[in-house]
C-alpha cells in the first residue's frame, strides 16, 4: 500500500472504510475508529494494488481489536495480488473476501451477526 485517500461510510451496525490505495496515518486512525464504534467494519480494498508488511499488519490489527468485541473485518474488491500476499502470510482465513460492498454487506445482514 502507499499513500492514499481514506473515506468512512457507516451503515446500520456496520461501517465500510474505503481505502484509495495505501497507508496513511489517516487511515490508520479511521480504520481503528470504524472498529471501535461499529460491529463490523467492510475495508473496500478495490483501488488498493498492492499490500505490504505495514498495511498487512494494520489490517491484521484491526481484525483482532474486532474480534474483542465480537466483531468482524470484511474485505471488498481485493486485487488478485492482494489476495495472494494474505494466503501466502496465511491470513486469508481470518478475513471473509467478497467481489464488492453490496455483497460484504448483504452477507454481514445475513448472517445476523
Amino acid at each position: 500500500m502507499t499513500a492514499a485517500t481514506v473515506e468512512l461510510h457507516e451503515h446500520p451496525g456496520v461501517a465500510v472504510v474505503r481505502v484509495g490505495s495505501g497507508v496513511t496515518p489517516a487511515l490508520r486512525e479511521t480504520l481503528f475508529d470504524a472498529v471501535d464504534q461499529h460491529r463490523h467494519v467492510v475495508v473496500d480494498l478495490g483501488a488498493v494494488s498492492t499490500l505490504d508488511d505495514v498495511g498487512l499488519g494494520l489490517l491484521v490489527r484491526a481484525h483482532q481489536r474486532a474480534r474483542r468485541r465480537d466483531g468482524i473485518v470484511c474485505f471488498a474488491g481485493p486485487s488478485r495480488f492482494v489476495i495472494t500476499v494474505l494466503h501466502t502470510m496465511h491470513v486469508d482465513g481470518l478475513f471473509p473476501v467478497f467481489d464488492d460492498c453490496d455483497e460484504a454487506l448483504a452477507w454481514l445482514k445475513d448472517q445476523k451477526v
